[in-house]
């Protein structure tokens, strides 16, 4: 969907399971959120008249099982639901976010940018698409409005923070309104400074750093400064490390992006201390994972605890459900929010489950949910808190079926096809 776009979830799920360090590490993470500003609806708005009703179940895998059913909503409004549930402390289940081609331009249908990462020994089950970016976008633009990490990698940072699922190695998976915080401590200086974004467009005075994971350029335009330093490695979600200036490039615009090194890129003057770097200094980076306090923008944010130790990490837009409290945002302020369309979600149980929703919308069979409405399926499931992700024409659920011996599209999407993706969340089933 479009940055303003509408969105559209559903999952199904599988046999109840006990895990009583994942339900420790989830109850902290879902008690300790803070409140954003957004005001959110009253559980009035949330009508769900007929419960899900599995239609088909399909065990794909020891931990991961995929349900087809329907519910109905308020006013009579039929609903397709497809739910997949995970349990990523199985040995044998991976939880993978992905970019298109591992980088952040371009687009792929999800269908295709999860069979590229399959190999023997590692399968294919379950996806769906991932978080808002500018439609119809193939550059920069294309770059996800949340955080994303990937194999250990911050692939993408935003300026603010949005809700997000972390999981770790050992499949412990939190979901907390969070970014990932770039700080510099400048040469000659105790007062760190902020990089504002990672792999996002350079659009405005912010700071932005690029990494080969962005293109194969900055693909900026000419003017303003960019910096090329050393960056040996994967660029950690929470790290601290020295870098090295290598060059300055005074007049800077669509900078290289080699393997070992990165761009510092600022538009204006108005980041003084990008415009101090000279060649052959060096200075700290850091990085971390921070929560909000209810500013999502905010300088200061304390360390997220439950994101310390992140492999992958997906991000959305709203909240639908949070601490087990409907949490959508009213109509006033997010009308989109409040009509029906398609729309795809991520949830996590108290036990520490993975619940991957999309339910189909803009047709007959089912004409599609509210956030709210989408919060209280959520919840009938088992989550503890859930959000958003991309919606409507892009909500799509994609899975391995082993009747047909192939992996299909589930749903039915609303623009009667599969729409290009710059994301997608998947679980993989590794066969040792």
């Amino acid at each position: 969907m479009g940055r303003r776009g509408h969105d559209s979830h559903a999952m199904d799920m599988e046999p109840h399971r006990s895990l009583p360090a994942t339900i420790r590490r989830v109850a902290l993470a879902t008690v300790a959120v803070a409140l954003v500003a957004t005001p959110f609806a009253s559980a009035a708005e949330a009508r769900i008249t007929k419960g899900f009703t599995p239609r088909a179940s399909t065990a794909l895998s020891p931990g991961v099982n995929y349900r087809f059913g329907r519910m109905t909503t308020s006013g009579g409004h039929p609903q397709q639901v497809f739910v997949g549930t995970v349990d990523p402390r199985n040995p044998a289940v991976r939880l993978k976010a992905l970019l298109s081609n591992d980088r952040v331009v371009k687009r792929a249908v999800v269908r295709n940018i999860t069979l590229r990462k399959q190999r023997p020994g590692f399968k294919a089950l379950i996806s769906t698409n991932g978080d808002m970016s500018t439609r119809n976008r193939t550059d920069g633009y294309a770059a996800p409005h949340s955080m994303a990490v990937s194999k250990g990698e911050l692939m993408v940072a935003t300026a603010c923070t949005r809700p997000t699922l972390g999981v770790d190695a050992q499949g412990n998976v939190a979901i907390d309104d969070v970014r990932a915080q770039l700080l510099v401590t400048p040469p000659g200086s105790k007062v760190p400074v902020r990089i504002h974004k990672v792999n996002t467009p350079r659009d405005n005075g912010q700071v932005v750093l690029f990494t080969k994971r962005f293109a194969g350029s900055t693909q900026t335009s000419y003017g303003g400064r960019e910096v090329i330093v050393s960056l040996e490695g994967k660029l950690r979600p929470n790290d601290s490390r020295v870098v090295r200036v290598l060059k300055v490039r005074k007049n800077g615009g669509n900078t290289p992006l080699r393997a070992g090194q990165a761009v510092i890129s600022v538009k204006n003057r108005a980041q003084k201390w990008v415009y101090q770097l000279r060649a052959g200094q060096r200075f700290r980076l850091d990085t971390r994972v921070v929560r909000s306090r209810g500013k999502p923008c905010a300088w200061a944010l304390p360390v997220a605890p439950d994101f310390r130790a992140i492999t992958e990490a997906q991000g959305g837009n709203y909240f639908t459900l949070r601490n087990g409290r409907i949490a959508a945002p009213t109509a006033n302020a997010y009308g989109p929010g409040s009509q029906r369309h398609p729309r795809s979600g991520l949830g996590v149980t108290a036990d520490g489950r993975v619940l991957m929703v999309v339910v189909d919308g803009r047709r007959s069979a089912s004409h599609g949910v509210t956030l709210a409405e989408m919060g209280e399926l959520m919840r009938s499931l088992g989550a503890v808190s859930a959000f958003n992700l991309d919606g409507g024409g892009s909500s799509v659920m994609t899975r391995w079926n082993p009747a047909r011996g192939r992996y299909v599209v589930a749903n039915k999407p609303s623009d009667g096809r599969q729409r290009p993706a710059t994301q997608a969340f998947a679980v993989f089933r590794r066969v040792r």
